[in-house]
């Protein structure tokens, strides 16, 4: 990747974390580790990263992290790995407040209890709770679509939560991942979760 790619990567990571970071422990340490590669390309006098940069473009990407690492900071509450140096407190610290999932996996993992709260939880509650009032797992998904939920912001959460809020089969995931990529209709949606 190049630097602006590892740029909007860490960007994308800061807003789900913002949110209460929705995914998995192992993405999580992906994720966090490209804060790591900015870090040592930025740091790096042979600069293999930022190698051929204009100045100016590196003083742009600094500014960027700087302001990412701002809004980001106060997230990361939870001091757990008190032996990473302190200006890495992307290493040091985890978030203090996150998706059940990753809560559990933290504290299973590395005996760490960030708060379980995010917006992913919210939205994928509030789904389990329309299907189980007896709306169907199609009106269901084009609700929150049409409403904006945080869910459907990426076909990914989308997915993860239709899993998680929805009772369907192989069949009716592989569908609302089609949808979700905009690679089914909504007609599509409605009939093949019909039955």
């Amino acid at each position: 990747m190049d630097p602006a790619e590892k740029l909007a990567r860490w960007r994308a990571f800061a807003e789900d974390c913002t949110d209460g970071y929705p995914w998995d422990l192992e993405d999580y340490l992906v994720e966090v580790s490209s804060r790591s590669v900015l870090h040592e390309m930025i740091t790096d006098s042979r600069g293999s990263g930022f190698a051929g940069q204009r100045e100016a473009d590196l003083l742009r990407v600094v500014a960027e992290i700087e302001a990412i690492d701002v809004s980001l900071r106060p997230v990361f509450g939870i001091e757990a790995f008190s032996r990473m140096p302190k200006e890495e407190w992307w290493l040091r610290c985890v978030p203090s407040y996150a998706a059940r999932d990753i809560c559990r996996e933290f504290a299973e993992t590395y005996g760490v209890s960030p708060a379980a709260r995010s917006k992913f939880d919210v939205d994928a509650d509030a789904m389990a709770k329309l299907f189980t009032e007896g709306a169907l797992p199609a009106d269901i998904c084009l609700k929150a679509a049409g409403e904006g939920w945080y869910v459907a912001g990426q076909p990914a959460l989308m997915y993860r939560a239709c899993r998680r809020a929805l009772p369907v089969d192989r069949a009716a995931r592989r569908l609302i991942w089609a949808w979700a990529n905009g690679k089914a209709s909504e007609s599509d949606l409605r009939s093949g979760l019909a039955g």
